[in-house]
Protein backbone atom coordinates (compact mmCIF):
# COMPACT_ATOMS: atom_id res chain seq x y z
CA UNK A 1 0.00 0.00 0.00
CA UNK A 2 1.43 3.20 -1.17
CA UNK A 3 1.90 5.95 1.91
CA UNK A 4 -0.51 9.13 0.67
CA UNK A 5 1.40 12.71 0.98
CA UNK A 6 -0.81 13.60 3.90
CA UNK A 7 -0.08 10.19 5.59
CA UNK A 8 3.95 11.69 5.42
CA UNK A 9 3.02 14.83 6.56
CA UNK A 10 1.19 14.17 9.35
CA UNK A 11 3.96 11.94 10.83
CA UNK A 12 5.86 14.69 10.92
CA UNK A 13 3.72 15.57 14.41
CA UNK A 14 4.64 12.18 16.11
CA UNK A 15 5.73 12.39 19.36
CA UNK A 16 4.84 15.84 19.69
CA UNK A 17 2.64 17.02 22.84
CA UNK A 18 0.60 20.04 23.08
CA UNK A 19 1.83 22.33 25.66
CA UNK A 20 -0.34 25.51 24.66
CA UNK A 21 -3.93 26.42 23.07
CA UNK A 22 -3.52 29.82 21.65
CA UNK A 23 -6.69 30.41 20.66
CA UNK A 24 -8.60 31.30 17.11
CA UNK A 25 -6.82 33.08 15.24
CA UNK A 26 -8.83 36.52 13.12
CA UNK A 27 -10.35 33.75 10.71
CA UNK A 28 -11.12 31.21 13.53
CA UNK A 29 -8.47 29.18 12.79
CA UNK A 30 -7.78 26.93 16.41
CA UNK A 31 -3.96 26.75 16.93
CA UNK A 32 -1.87 25.52 19.59
CA UNK A 33 2.06 25.32 20.06
CA UNK A 34 3.67 21.58 19.88
CA UNK A 35 6.53 20.61 21.81
CA UNK A 36 8.70 17.26 21.89
CA UNK A 37 12.23 17.12 23.60
CA UNK A 38 15.13 18.00 21.28
CA UNK A 39 12.96 20.02 18.64
CA UNK A 40 12.25 23.19 18.27
CA UNK A 41 8.36 23.84 19.54
CA UNK A 42 5.74 23.92 16.46
CA UNK A 43 2.32 25.94 15.41
CA UNK A 44 0.10 23.99 14.22
CA UNK A 45 -3.86 25.19 12.78
CA UNK A 46 -6.59 23.26 12.31
CA UNK A 47 -8.05 23.93 8.95
CA UNK A 48 -11.42 22.12 7.14
CA UNK A 49 -9.25 21.47 3.92
CA UNK A 50 -5.92 21.55 2.78
CA UNK A 51 -6.61 25.01 1.05
CA UNK A 52 -7.30 26.65 4.26
CA UNK A 53 -10.53 27.59 3.11
CA UNK A 54 -12.16 28.15 7.01
CA UNK A 55 -11.38 27.07 9.87
CA UNK A 56 -12.03 23.41 11.40
CA UNK A 57 -13.08 21.18 14.17
CA UNK A 58 -10.43 19.23 16.21
CA UNK A 59 -12.72 15.62 17.18
CA UNK A 60 -11.03 14.83 20.30
CA UNK A 61 -11.51 11.05 20.87
CA UNK A 62 -10.47 8.46 23.88
CA UNK A 63 -7.48 6.92 21.88
CA UNK A 64 -8.81 3.12 23.85
CA UNK A 65 -11.39 3.48 21.14
CA UNK A 66 -9.11 4.05 18.05
CA UNK A 67 -6.73 0.68 19.13
CA UNK A 68 -9.66 -1.10 19.80
CA UNK A 69 -11.18 -1.14 16.13
CA UNK A 70 -7.51 -2.05 15.28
Amino acid sequence: MAISSHEKYYKQLEGFKIKKFLGEDAEGFPEFILTKPRYEDVKISVSADPEGNYGGFLFIMDAKEIEGSK
